[in-house]
């Protein structure tokens, strides 16, 4: 079952001057070379097996999604908190080689695969293993499955674990070198525990091809952002935004509207709640997939 996260983050702001005193240092390492996209999407968490409880209708109304919109998806592959033992469990590829998970890789639907890192607390080489494992065949049954990228969760908003970050980052692209990188702090704001003054707020924004700002109640999502000062750093992550408990359609749309506002380009809200608020589809997702298309053109945000 999917390890849900309860967040401690340093919540400071780094002084308004920081950023631009150490500019001159982000260049020491290149950034992501995924191409930022123009046009929102959607990224899906899929945290429910597909054997049973709300998994095989997830993962149905997923398929359909992806086979009808494969272009605005991404869909987050986490078979047990991480790619688990090889080969994948048999519910999301059996060993005939069928299964829902080789279904949706049929599609052009992104998929990235979950690794947890624990705040950068979690040793590099076992993380580095969890990757590799999803790029290896014969966890995939050699069926051809092949990811798209990554989603590190649990990521540490500190500037201090940048380097880590870099480390997994550098990982990635060894395994693909066109893999799309998530990074899921969870929290527009960034720390500096430790007094560092190594990496700076340029370097984490470029660590990653896509940051998720907010992973909150969708109340909190709509009421408590401020955008970060890297927001215009040349090469910057775009923004993602994750919203659970939005128990109404309008409360929905208000969310998405909110997200997009803030420049949002990979957009999550369901009406689930904790514990795990991924383990279906949201009840108002028929709807939302025709909602995007028209909030970013007729909402008056703000």
């Amino acid at each position: 079952m999917p390890r849900l996260l309860q967040r401690c983050r340093i919540a400071a702001l780094l002084a308004s001057g920081f950023l631009g005193a150490a500019a001159a240092a982000a260049a020491a390492a290149p950034p992501p070379t995924a191409t930022s996209v123009s046009t929102p999407r959607w990224l899906v968490p899929a945290y429910a097996n597909p054997c049973c409880d709300s998994g095989p209708a997830f993962w149905s109304a997923l398929i359909t999604t992806a086979q009808t919109r494969p272009q605005q998806l991404a869909v987050i592959v986490n078979p047990d908190s991480g790619p688990g033992a090889s080969p994948v469990d048999p519910n999301y590829i059996a060993a005939n080689g069928q299964g829902p998970l080789v279904t949706l890789a049929a599609t052009d639907a992104l998929l990235v695969g979950y690794v947890s890192t624990d705040y950068g607390n979690r040793a590099l080489a076992t993380v580095r293993a969890e990757m590799t494992r999803y790029f290896d065949a014969a966890y995939w049954r050699n069926t051809g499955v092949r990811l798209d990228g990554f989603f590190f969760d649990e990521m540490s908003n500190d500037l201090g674990k940048v380097g880590y970050y870099r480390d997994l980052r550098d990982h990635a692209r060894s395994l693909a070198a066109d893999a799309i990188l998530f990074g899921n702090p969870g929290i527009y704001t960034y720390g500096n525990g430790s007094g560092q003054n190594v990496y700076t707020a340029a370097d984490y924004a470029r660590v990653f091809d896509v940051l998720v700002l907010h992973e909150a109640d969708d109340r909190a999502v709509d009421h408590d952002y401020i955008a970060p000062d890297w927001l215009s750093v040349s090469g910057a992550a775009d923004i993602s935004f994750m919203a659970y408990g939005a128990a109404t359609g309008m409360r929905t749309r208000v969310a998405l509207s909110r997200m997009l506002a803030r420049n949002g380009r990979w957009l999550y809200v369901t009406d689930d709640t904790v514990d795990n608020p991924y383990d279906r589809l949201p009840m108002f997702w028929s709807a939302q997939l025709g909602w995007l298309d028209e909030l970013i053109f007729t909402d008056d945000f703000d």
